[in-house]
């Protein structure tokens, strides 16, 4: 297998988790504040989804993020991402499937048209250049699937079911 079809595949894992991370998400268990420092299901799914919309617009396509164009205010957050991090902090689920699910599109019609030597291409991240399958690795599939595994906690936190394994 190529690295281009271990991208797809994991990419569409993430994306089916993060797919049940947000099945029957409610406006009260995306915001349970749990003790502690945790942060809440709705700070986490804003920071996947940011972080993907930022990889695949931004760092790999060179253009603009898919939350300036009306997504932002719509979900409620900022394109600077540092204020959902803030205690009481408020997503709006219902516009944020949908800004989630473009993004995941958007993620995926990029990953099939990369070469193999635009895997290997250094692209722009605030932590300094990265190859493109790099940060694709690194922060889109591993990133998520570890948030994926604190969502499923907090559902189960709350007595609901998490992820099914």
């Amino acid at each position: 297998m190529d690295l281009r079809q271990f991208l797809n595949d994991q990419l569409a894992e993430v994306h089916r988790m993060a797919d049940i991370a947000m099945t029957d998400l409610t406006d009260e268990v995306a915001h349970w504040q749990p003790s502690g420092t945790a942060n809440t299901i709705a700070q986490l799914l804003a920071h996947m989804t940011t972080a993907e919309d930022r990889i695949i617009h931004v760092s790999i396509q060179g253009g603009r993020l898919l939350a300036e164009q009306g997504w932002a205010e719509k979900c409620g957050f900022s394109t600077e991402r540092g204020a959902i991090w803030n205690r009481g902090w408020r997503l709006n689920l219902q516009p944020f499937f949908e800004y989630a699910r473009q993004v995941h599109e958007a993620a995926v019609s990029c990953v099939a048209g990369l070469s193999e030597a635009d895997l290997d291409r250094d692209a722009e991240w605030f932590q300094g250049p990265r190859p493109t399958g790099a940060l694709l690795r690194s922060v889109i599939i591993n990133h998520s699937f570890g948030h994926a595994g604190e969502i499923s906690s907090l559902k189960g936190a709350q007595g609901l079911k998490g992820l099914p394994f």
